[in-house]
């Protein structure tokens, strides 16, 4: 998964508190920097931004002007933590820290940067690596997820019969009819692979199936191009917490693909699984 540490800066300049503004602002100006961790005697004690320099006088010192109330985060934090840990305290930037050492820093611009190459251009869903995200920061919050895995049935035929810029739109209209039957802060999707797709959802258990059902009925349902077939089938896997504590993520999204294979062999549009059932 990919973690801060894969895209912080680091080599860090830092100033000391007893520094003034002005030579922290100086400092900025020459090197193009928009902050500076303040060390103390190689220990971690604050940040000072180019905002706290703008409302400072010049002559005070930094460990006036500072922030102290630090925000920072491990560098085995996703970038998708990241992002909400930004959002959540209106920020720029992040201090990456393990143990009290300081290690780097990540910019707002750096993450977003990162996040949008786990977009996926044709559908404009999240990647695969996103489900895995969302279902482990799920899972550890103890929250129950169903995870839906939708297969298109014979989609290398359609490459074949009408061409892949045919095939290249089909799927991104399943992209489509994906997101419209999403809603927020209940349903996470994404472009698994290929003709592959899959939804992460915190909806209630008992519904998962009828859910399922109705995405891969409206796929079915579409209007498609030159009066074309398009089904799909869809395996359903419910996690509850306490039902299994050492869930392995893997494990339960390719017991989701499993169960829409076998969705297609028994020619039903989805097949549930439980997750003891494996």
């Amino acid at each position: 998964m990919t973690c801060v540490e894969n895209i912080m800066s680091r080599e860090i300049m830092t100033v000391s508190p007893l520094d003034s503004v002005r030579k922290a602002a100086d400092m900025m100006n020459d090197l193009k920097i928009g902050c500076f961790p303040v060390v103390d005697g190689g220990r971690l004690v604050g940040i000072i931004t180019s905002r706290d320099v703008r409302y400072s006088h010049p002559n005070r010192l930094v460990i006036d002007a500072m922030s102290k109330d630090l925000v920072t985060v491990t560098p085995s934090c996703s970038i998708w933590e990241a992002a909400e840990t930004m959002e959540r305290h209106g920020i720029e930037r992040l201090v990456v820290t393990e143990n009290g050492n300081l290690l780097g820093i990540v910019t707002k611009l750096q993450v977003y940067h990162e996040l949008g190459k786990h977009i996926d251009p044709l559908t404009g869903l999240n990647r695969a690596e996103y489900l895995y995200h969302t279902a482990d920061k799920l899972i550890r919050n103890n929250t129950a997820v169903t995870i839906i895995f939708i297969d298109l049935d014979g989609f290398g035929e359609i490459d074949k019969e009408h061409g892949h810029i045919v095939g290249d739109e089909v799927l991104r209209r399943v992209g489509l009819v994906i997101k419209a039957h999403t809603e927020e802060n209940l349903d996470y999707p994404c472009r698994y692979a290929g003709d592959e797709f899959a939804v992460v959802t915190v909806r209630p258990a008992d519904t998962a199936k009828e859910y399922a059902l109705q995405i891969v009925n409206a796929i079915a349902n579409n209007n498609w191009h030159d009066r074309m077939k398009i089904t799909a089938s869809a395996g359903v896997i419910n996690w509850r917490p306490l039902m299994n504590n050492d869930c392995d993520i893997r494990k339960l999204i390719n017991t989701a693909s499993l169960a829409s294979t076998r969705a297609k062999k028994k020619g039903v549009p989805v097949v549930t699984v439980d997750c003891q059932d494996g």
